[in-house]
């Protein structure tokens, strides 16, 4: 198991606020506690996956305010765009294809299910599409405060 550290998961999200589309960290609010509150309840590793699904897809799927067009153009650029709430998503879209932080067009070719070169994302479509890494992430790194078990090794 990690030493203790802070819990950190970066997603892109659209803030209608600043017009713009930002890094936003899902584990900015009460997220730790609960995070360690479910490792203690679940006895392994896939029983926290189930729970954690479940709990991302409650507060993370389709919330539109969030919600951002992924779209491979012409040039073989990839595009992030917002889907609602923005007043010059011209201005607004960002290009991502040199993020090396996340693998957009492998992404892109996972949601883009109608063969377009465009497609609808949100938060939780971010997390699964590296769901296995995000809950080792978790389930192996120690909170401050929080009890190693035996457990978190697998």
């Amino acid at each position: 198991m990690k030493e203790a550290e802070m819990l950190s998961w970066k997603v892109k999200v659209f803030d209608c606020n600043a017009q713009r589309i930002k890094d936003y960290d899902i584990f900015k609010g009460y997220y730790k506690d609960f995070v360690k509150k479910l490792k203690k309840k679940c006895a392994n590793k896939e029983e926290f996956s189930e729970a954690m699904d479940r709990e991302m897809m409650h507060m993370f799927w389709s919330r539109c305010e969030w919600e951002l067009i992924i779209e491979l153009d012409e040039d073989d650029l990839i595009w992030l765009i917002p889907w609602v709430g923005c007043k010059e998503p011209e201005k607004t879209s960002i290009e991502v294809g040199a993020d090396n932080t996340f693998d957009w067009l492998g992404f892109l070719k996972t949601v883009n299910l109608n063969g377009d070169n465009r497609a609808k994302i949100d938060v939780y479509d971010q997390l699964k599409y590296h769901w296995d890494d995000f809950i080792t992430y978790l389930w192996t790194t120690r909170q401050k405060y929080e009890r190693w078990h035996p457990k978190f090794e697998n």
